[in-house]
C-alpha cells in the first residue's frame, strides 16, 4: 500500500532555508530598489551674431555704439574699438588715434591692465581724455571691474582724466563729465537703442560715483 507525501510543516520548511543559507525576516520587508539614471539635456549655447557696446565721440561726449564681435573676450571689444577701419555711424567719431594697436591686455581682480602701441602717445589734451574715456568706458562695459591701468610700449604711463588729473590708475567716475545726459543728446541722430544704453549707463556711474 502506497503511501501519500504529507507537505513539509512550516517548521522543517524554516530549518531547510536556513541550511541553505537563505536569511528570513520575522517581518516583511521593502526590497531595495535600484537608482533611476537621469539625462540632463543641456541648454544649447545662443547663436547667431554677438555684438559689444563699444564707446565713441559725438560733440565731445561720450557716448555708446553696438559693434559686431567675434567673441566676448575683452580683448576682442578692444581691438574692435581700435579698429581704424569700422564704419562708424552718424557723426560718430573715434578719438584713439590710427596707427594705435592694442598691445596686451590683462584683467584681474584689482583691475585692468591695457597696453598700447606707442602712436598713442601722440595725443594730448581733450582728445587724449576722450580716448582714454573710450578706453576705459569700453573695457569696464558690464565687468565687474573698477580700476583701469595703462601702457604703452609696455611702460606704466598715467591716465589723463577731466576729474582728477593724472592717475595712475583711472575708473568710470574720472569721466562722468564726458557722458551727456539724454536730454542733451534728443536732437542728435542716435537710435533709440543707444540713447537708451547711454541713459542707463550714466544712471549707473552716477549711482557708482555719488
Amino acid at each position: 500500500m502506497s503511501r501519500r507525501l504529507r507537505p513539509l510543516g512550516p517548521v522543517l520548511l524554516v530549518t531547510v532555508l536556513a541550511a541553505c543559507g537563505i536569511q528570513t525576516d520575522e517581518r516583511p520587508r521593502a526590497l531595495p530598489v535600484a537608482p533611476t539614471s537621469t539625462t540632463t539635456t543641456s541648454t544649447p549655447e545662443p547663436t547667431g551674431p554677438l555684438e559689444a557696446v563699444l564707446w565713441y565721440v559725438e560733440d565731445q561726449n561720450l557716448v555708446p555704439a553696438s559693434r559686431p564681435v567675434s567673441d566676448r573676450r575683452l580683448a576682442t571689444a578692444l581691438e574692435a574699438l581700435v579698429d581704424p577701419t569700422a564704419n562708424l555711424e552718424g557723426n560718430l567719431s573715434n578719438s584713439v588715434p590710427i596707427g594705435t594697436e592694442l598691445l596686451g591686455v590683462e584683467q584681474s581682480a584689482s583691475g585692468i591692465r591695457i597696453d598700447l602701441s606707442g602712436a598713442f602717445d601722440e595725443l594730448a589734451g581733450t582728445s587724449r581724455q576722450l580716448a582714454l574715456g573710450q578706453l576705459v568706458l569700453t573695457a569696464t562695459q558690464d565687468r565687474d571691474v573698477e580700476e583701469v591701468r595703462f601702457l604703452v610700449d609696455g611702460e606704466p604711463v598715467r591716465a589723463s582724466t577731466p576729474e582728477r588729473g593724472d592717475v595712475d590708475a583711472a575708473t568710470v567716475c574720472d569721466f562722468v563729465s564726458l557722458l551727456p545726459t539724454g536730454d542733451e543728446l534728443a536732437g542728435e541722430s542716435l537710435a533709440p537703442a543707444t540713447l537708451d544704453q547711454l541713459v542707463r549707463r550714466r544712471a549707473e556711474v552716477e549711482a557708482e560715483c555719488g
